[in-house]
This record gives structure tokens, sequence and C-alpha cells, in this order.
């Protein structure tokens, strides 16, 4: 028997669908934005983000000079705010909800610090260091 957990998340490829691999099969869960938008509200308040933009990184890859990041095109590199926040979703923003199963925060956020089971994208460690 294959000790591969049954269902793994690959990754939020649209903000409208999460897809999981299930052994070699691949499974696709869909649900309505506008439901994930108000549940992810409720579950996690505005109030907990502490405004440092790091979860507006689009890409991030390894370089001869360290680890290079490209982020989202409406974030304010000064003031680290998002330009059109009230329209986010419109510009396919994810969730709080939707970014914790993607792993796009870093574990020092306040919406994923609590977690014991989450796990970063690899490159938070590098851009601490």
């Amino acid at each position: 028997m294959s000790s591969k957990p049954l269902y793994t998340i690959l990754t939020v490829f649209n903000p409208i669908f999460i897809y999981f691999t299930k052994r070699d099969n691949l499974h696709t869960l869909r649900f309505k934005k506008d439901r994930a938008i108000k549940i992810s509200e409720e579950l996690f308040p505005d109030e907990l983000c502490e405004r440092c933009g790091r979860c507006c990184i689009l890409h991030a890859y390894k370089t001869e000079d360290g680890i290079k990041t490209i982020y989202c095109e409406h974030l304010d590199p000064e003031t680290k705010l998002c330009k059109v926040y009230k329209d986010r979703f419109k510009h396919r923003c994810l969730t709080v909800m939707e970014g914790i199963l993607a792993g796009v925060f870093p574990k020092d956020c306040p919406y994923v610090k609590n977690l014991k089971n989450y796990e970063e994208p690899w490159f938070y460690r590098h851009l601490r260091d």
C-alpha cells in the first residue's frame, strides 16, 4: 500500500478552483468566489493584517545574487498597501482562506502563525536570512 497522503493540495491555478491529487488522478474542488470571500472575511478579519506586502509576492526565484521577488503590480512598494484593495477580487487576488490553502503566507503572518500544519513557501526562509 502506498504511503502517499490520500489528497495533496497542488496549487490554486485560478481563484475559483483548487486542484487536488488523489494518487495519480486529478480532482477539482469547485466553489463560488463570492461565498469564499464572505466566509474568509468572517474567519480572517482585515485587522489581523500587518500590511507587510509579503503575501503579494507573485514569483520568487534564485539568482546568482540571491532571491529575486516579483510583486503584484497593484502593491505600492513604499506604503506596502494594495492600490486596488476594495476591488482586489476583480484583479484575481486570493481570499485569505485561498491564500492559506495555496500556501502564500510567511509562517509569521498573523493569519497562519498559529496553524501548526501550515508550511510557508520555500523562499521566505531565504528572504529572512
